[in-house]
């Protein structure tokens, strides 16, 4: 009776043997799985720091960039040179010369003289003079 019990014993414990190992293999296939998803995240989390790194780089540059042309901008010559070309100021005494239609500088010839000679020279009648002048024009002799 004993060598049956101990026959009994032995045989439910070869038959637990595969359930254990099965148990074993599922804990284990659960474990890897969480251990690759939570390093997915790690790998992740890791390339958005990289993105974000990469970005405050490009960022910072253009912020010194920028911080140049501000201080460039701040120069009185800069200053000078936006109010002439953008409001059309002058200073005393400088006369302004506008080409335009010429877009090559190659083709641009020394007009100067011929800028002096087309000037009207300076209208020295009064203003009611002239007006009477553009409302009574005098007749042109022919």
């Amino acid at each position: 009776m004993a060598t049956r019990h101990a026959s009994r014993l032995t045989h439910r414990l070869k038959m637990r043997w595969p359930l254990i190992f099965a148990a074993s293999g599922a804990l284990f296939l659960v474990a890897g799985a969480s251990t690759v998803r939570e390093s997915y995240r790690e790998w992740k989390v890791d390339q958005e720091i990289r993105q974000m790194q990469s970005e405050i780089e490009r960022l910072e540059g253009k912020k010194l960039t920028l911080a140049e042309l501000i201080q460039r901008l701040d120069s009185s010559d800069a200053v000078d040179k936006e109010a002439r070309t953008r409001l059309g100021l002058r200073k005393p005494g400088e006369r302004v010369i506008i080409l335009r239609g010429m877009d090559d500088p190659a083709s641009w010839q020394d007009d100067t003289a011929l800028a002096m000679q087309t000037e009207t020279p300076e209208d020295t009648r009064t203003n009611a003079r002239r007006w009477l002048d553009y409302f009574f024009p005098k007749p042109n002799a022919q």
